[in-house]
């Protein structure tokens, strides 16, 4: 039998910064760009404006356990059917006999560990989120549950990628009460009148983003709607007895300028509304423009205190750009042993009385709203209970300022770390003779060290447990070092020069900061590898892989994918998403950027507006990330023939594949997973079969895991032979 197992081992980013100001570290162009401390404002974004659209996409669907669904938004109902970014739409989510969790994210991505709605048998679970779409139009939805999940899911809105100016522009605000716990009545209905409230202004409003709580010693549902309008089909919270819940909505206005708040349950519901933010037509300074990313976790197991906070910084990470983001759209995951809220807020600012979710003893809860950013670019997460609880941080979308205003950087480092941030920069990474910072990181995948050279042409190395990998760099000259810890060397010419920043969960990113139009738009890094190991570029995604092949025993041999270097993407200072690829030229892993200009919605050319940020992510081992195993065609057809022979059982799933899996936690995991999951395992057996292809299992084996923790993370799907991983013997 031959299998694959993907294992990651190390982190970096290639990172990419224009600047229309040309500068060199330490060097500035001219005593002008040094002496300027004020700011310079850049070209105003397009695309990103918001547009309210109601669609049904999923109707009472039934998901099964462990399974992916890919749904089509883009052209249902009124919503566009090409060049869709991103949509607002409310998921609901009730398991059939047991809890569990949906993940939503765009197709074409890898599956993200970010939970959107963890739900129950009791009441559908729902909130609103913004998720990216992906190129065909789709997105996906996971059940992380034990038995199926009935979904429903309704689009409230959408961005395009390129507009004309159309749509409305989003504005963050502190969270403010707009309406106080308000008693409702058996088939009740309120009408709320946001304008001129909590920081939302008299005119020039189309819809409200709002977080909306409901408790009632009975069941029924809470609709949120535009006033002069009939019911929606899908409900903003399905509440239960006796519990407070939590909702983000974006609320249309109606003509009226009020919104409509329906309570159809069978008692009396109490219900509160807070306000984070609105969508205008109108030109206030701090409007901006949604963008979304795929989800990407800024914060695990982050454990807050009772009555207490933490901070997160999601700039730099996954997307969100440093300068120019006003808000973020964060979901929430919350699990402890007590009770109580959890609020998300501006740093700086005060604990609102609203609740981003209400947690109960030894449940798993998830939410979502948008936040606005406060001191230092950061959010708040408040625990009001009375015993610590443990959070996961996910960001979906940010917004970004229509008219941004950037500092001028005085140096190349200053602007790279515009750019990321330093949240993540190992400032305090020591050196030794030959190298300018030295790292090194500890976890179950075993030690990693990471060492930055003074002399840019020995080359980055990393040493794991695969053996030692060097990324040599397109720099010359010796390196310096900013005090927050990013390491600068001069491009081979004076039109770009090079960084790298160490982080502190043992990786580093590479960055390339492009002084003006005459830079390069392809860089190359030329690697030495471990043994045996080569370079690849994977088709489903573009990511940069390293593999390893290994042999087994004698029915199989084993790939191990050393590294992963998550796929680039490039966007401008004024918004705009540029194409970026990798090539592979033997052991040189070429990043690429293509700036040609292009023709928006309008019919106007859109240019690069600098800097230009590009952030391909590589991720660190199998302890963070999830591990793959490919079987062949052979073996395949081999699984098949067992099922047919022994029968479709469970107990013939695990012993035929779990039992073939190396790695001790994902097999145990496989083992337990298999019980929940044997229909996916079956049902992509058979596909995998009918169309000449590989089984494939997939299991996230995160830090400390063991099969208890990490089963709910196995997924099984399918390949064709056409996948570069999918042998045929």
């Amino acid at each position: 039998m031959r299998t694959r197992h993907a294992t990651l081992s190390i982190v970096t980013s290639l990172l990419v910064a224009l600047s229309g100001a040309a500068l060199t570290e330490g060097v500035p162009a001219s005593a002008e760009a040094l002496s300027r401390t004020s700011t310079q404002a850049v070209q105003q974004v397009t695309g990103g404006r918001y547009f309210p659209a109601r669609a049904r996409v999923l109707d009472n669907v039934e998901v099964e356990p462990g399974a992916t669904m890919a749904v089509k938004v883009a052209g249902a109902a009124s919503l566009p059917a090409t060049g869709l970014e991103s949509v607002a739409v409310n998921v609901a989510a009730k398991g059939n006999s047991d809890s569990g969790s949906v993940v939503v994210y765009p197709s074409g991505e890898l599956e993200p560990d970010a939970a959107a709605v963890s739900y129950d048998k009791a009441h559908y679970a729902a909130t609103t989120l913004v998720t990216r779409v992906g190129a065909d139009g789709q997105i996906n939805i996971v059940n992380q549950g034990t038995d199926k999940v009935r979904v429903y899911m309704d689009v409230q809105g959408y961005t395009l990628q390129q507009g004309d100016g159309q749509g409305a522009s989003y504005v963050g605000l502190d969270p403010k009460r707009i309406l106080a716990p308000t008693t409702l009545g058996a088939g009740a209905n309120f009408q709320l009148e946001p304008l001129g409230k909590g920081g939302v202004p008299t005119s020039g409003v189309q819809a409200v983003a709002v977080m909306v709580t409901a408790k009632s010693t009975s069941s029924g549902t809470v609709r949120v709607y535009p006033s002069g309008e009939g019911w929606p089909v899908d409900a903003t919270i399905d509440y239960q007895a006796n519990a407070a819940q939590q909702s983000f909505t974006i609320a249309k206005l109606g003509a009226d300028g009020k919104v409509n708040i329906h309570n159809l349950g069978f008692g009396s519901a109490q219900v509160a509304v807070d306000v984070v933010g609105y969508l205008t037509t109108s030109t206030p300074s701090q409007r901006a423009v949604l963008r979304s990313i795929p989800p990407v976790q800024i914060a695990e197991k982050l454990v807050v205190p009772a009555g207490g906070d933490k901070s997160v910084d999601p700039r730099g990470l996954g997307g969100v750009p440093v300068v120019g983001t006003d808000s973020v759209g964060l979901g929430v995951t919350a699990y402890g042993s007590g009770s109580g809220t959890v609020q998300l807020h501006p740093t700086g600012t005060a604990v609102p009385e609203g609740q981003t979710l209400t947690y109960a003893p030894d449940t798993e809860i998830t939410g979502f709203t948008m936040t606005k950013l406060g001191t230092g670019g950061k959010v708040d997460v408040h625990n009001s209970g009375s015993a610590p609880v443990t959070v996961w941080v996910n960001t979906y979308a940010y917004t970004q300022l229509v008219d941004p205003v950037l500092p001028t950087p005085k140096t190349a480092g200053e602007a790279i770390e515009n750019v990321t941030g330093v949240a993540d920069v190992a400032a305090a990474a020591t050196g030794d003779a030959d190298n300018i910072a030295v790292t090194t990181t500890t976890d179950d995948s075993g030690t990693t060290t990471v060492k930055v050279p003074k002399d840019p042409r020995q080359g980055i190395t990393v040493t794991a447990e695969a053996g030692t990998t060097t990324l040599k760099l397109p720099a010359s000259g010796a390196a310096t070092r900013t005090d927050a810890g990013t390491v600068v060397y001069k491009g081979t010419t004076d039109s770009y020069s090079i960084g790298v920043q160490p982080t502190t969960d043992g990786g580093f990113r590479t960055l390339a900061y492009l002084a003006d139009s005459s830079a390069p738009t392809s860089y190359s890094f030329p690697m030495t590898l471990p043994d045996g190991a080569h370079l690849a570029i994977d088709e489903l995604d573009g990511s940069a892989l390293i593999v390893k092949e290994h042999a087994g025993g004698e029915e199989s041999v084993l790939l191990e994918e050393i590294t992963r270097i998550q796929k680039p993407w490039a966007k401008d200072a004024g918004g705009h998403s540029w194409p970026t690829s990798y090539t592979v030229d033997g052991d040189t892993l070429k990043l690429n950027i293509d700036l040609t200009p292009v023709t928006d919605a309008s019919g106007a050319t859109v240019s690069p507006v600098f800097p230009v940020v590009a952030d391909p992510r590589v991720k660190r081992n199998c302890g963070i990330v999830t591990c793959s195993w490919y079987f062949s065609k052979a073996t395949t057809r081999w699984l098949k023939s067992k099922f047919d022979n022994y029968g479709w059982t469970v107990a013939t799933a695990s012993g035929i594949i779990c039992g073939n899996l190396p790695h001790p936690v994902a097999k145990g995991a496989c083992a337990i997973a298999i019980a929940y999951y044997y229909n996916s395992a079956f049902n992509n057996t058979r596909r995998a079969y009918n169309r000449g292809g590989c089984l494939v299992v997939r299991v996230n084996v995160f830090y400390g895991a063991t099969p208890y923790t990490a089963w709910r993370t196995v997924r099984f799907d399918n390949v064709p032979l056409s996948n570069r991983y999918c042998y045929s013997s």
